[in-house]
């Protein structure tokens, strides 16, 4: 049966911070923290109980558990998606610029394609946020960096849903922006990042309604996914004509919502999560229309198309994370550091389109 509902879960956790009593720059790699205790049916895979990448999934373990034990019931016809922030799998390393490596990567990218196989969640839609990386042995003698959003499907045959990259490196990022990934000039990984099978993952379908747009920080502001569907209309092979996704998911690290780069169908939703905003942190948006500069009605895929936004609805339920393990605590040493609220913010379930 196909899903006729969906329910926003975003997960309002910091992932990039700046000195609150003196000036200074952004500060990313926030400390893992604790070790939270195990959720018996997400397992982690087994590391040394110091692994960066092993405590923060751990905690994201604990968090989503948290959220399950609050939607209550689980309808199968509404879809619970639960998105993190961007740079929520980023280590506390200057050493590498914050970057996992390819190995530490590859262990991330395993554990998450495992984590969530449970029939607990079955209608669950995950975006864990990004992961940041690096491979050594793409270009000679150097680094190249990614910065990656692995999205998955819950329950027992779930796993992963599919992955996209973001496409160019803001400050943000920490790492050198002419070795990121999409800024690299070598022919065989220029011509892998740019293959329309690739790029065409920042839209996907899970079946005959749900169907998603997904982007990340700065992509936004360059109107990436409104791109990749313009794209996607243009090609008479690709079966993607359905006016545009029906939820446009940005996970963000420093990102305002722009109502010109809005890829959702009308009568859709912008589902926004940023890990270094002002507030709001995370919100919800209506798309009710699209219009051109003229005035005239717009698509989603315009380039030049502008989306009429509804406000936030204001009916999400605030879940408060408490306990040392399950939070991210600030940089250690001295001055005070921005750490807003950790959060759940769980909306009531709406119609898909």
């Amino acid at each position: 049966m196909p899903y006729t509902h969906f329910r926003y879960i975003a997960y309002e956790v910091p992932t990039a911070t700046r000195r609150t009593d003196v000036p200074g720059p952004t500060l990313a790699g926030l400390p893992p923290g604790k070790l939270c205790d195990p959720v018996p049916d997400i397992a982690v895979p087994k590391a040394p109980e110091s692994t960066d990448w092993f405590i923060r999934l751990r905690r994201l373990a604990a968090v989503v558990n948290i959220a399950r034990a609050n939607v209550g019931d689980d309808d199968p016809g509404t879809l619970k998606v639960f998105v993190a922030p961007e740079f929520y799998l980023r280590p506390a390393d200057p050493a590498t610029s914050h970057t996992y490596s390819t190995n530490q990567y590859s262990q991330v990218w395993d554990a998450l394609e495992k984590m969530f196989r449970t029939p607990r969640f079955k209608n669950w839609l995950i975006v864990p946020g990004s992961v940041l990386w690096y491979s050594d042995v793409l270009v000679a003698n150097e680094k190249t960096y990614f910065n990656s959003v692995l999205y998955l499907r819950g329950g027992a045959d779930g796993g992963e849903a599919g992955r996209i990259e973001k496409k160019l490196a803001s400050s943000m990022d920490g790492v050198p922006t002419r070795s990121a990934v999409g800024n690299v000039s070598e022919p065989l990984v220029k011509r892998a990042y740019s293959e329309a099978a690739f790029l065409r993952e920042r839209l996907f379908e899970i079946d005959a309604k749900a169907h998603f747009g997904l982007e990340i920080c700065l992509d936004h502001r360059l109107k990436v996914l409104k791109q990749t569907l313009a794209d996607r209309q243009a090609d008479g092979a690709d079966p993607w004509k359905r006016g545009g996704p029906a939820l446009h998911v940005l996970t963000a690290g420093g990102m305002p919502l722009n109502p010109a780069s809005v890829a959702a169908r009308p009568g859709g939703y912008v589902l926004r999560n940023d890990g270094y905003a002002d507030p709001p942190a995370s919100e919800l948006r209506k798309v009710t229309a699209y219009q051109l500069p003229s005035n005239a009605p717009g698509q989603a895929w315009d380039d030049k198309a502008v989306a009429t936004l509804e406000a936030d609805p204001g009916t999400a339920v605030e879940i408060p994370l408490r306990g040392d393990a399950v939070l991210v605590p600030p940089i250690a040493g001295p001055g005070t550091y921005d750490m807003p609220v950790q959060r759940l913010r769980l909306y009531p379930p709406l119609p898909l389109p």
